[in-house]
């Protein structure tokens, strides 16, 4: 078993049979024998402890709200650049209509 299986083990009693090492194993409601026997049989099933499987799907919410974020946050980069490009666009409109005019104002008074 390696290292980190270890840690695992030992946070959430894996492979513990007793049951005042960890108290939250007294809110699990109990699993018969014949239960077990069918969760064993099964390859595809795999007993995880309930705050473990807890944390697993806080993980996921978590990143769920993530992607939702990220999602908004790059909505909100493509306007702020759409906006960007505009404003420069008119910038250099507004820069070459200035030159223009000033170009005219010499030109008459001259």
């Amino acid at each position: 078993m390696s290292n980190y299986e270890e840690r695992m083990s030992k946070k959430y009693n894996f492979f513990s049979n007793d049951k005042d090492v960890n108290d939250t194993s007294a809110n699990e409601p109990e699993v018969s024998s014949e239960t077990t026997s069918n969760m064993d049989s099964d390859e595809e099933n795999m007993m995880v402890p309930i705050s473990a499987w807890k944390k697993v799907l806080d993980q996921l919410g978590n990143l769920h709200e993530a992607d939702k974020l990220m999602a908004e946050a790059r909505e909100r980069a493509a306007k702020a650049e759409a906006e960007s490009e505009f404003l420069r666009e008119k910038l250099k409109n507004t820069r070459d209509e200035l030159n223009v005019f000033k170009k005219k104002k010499r030109f008459f008074f001259f």
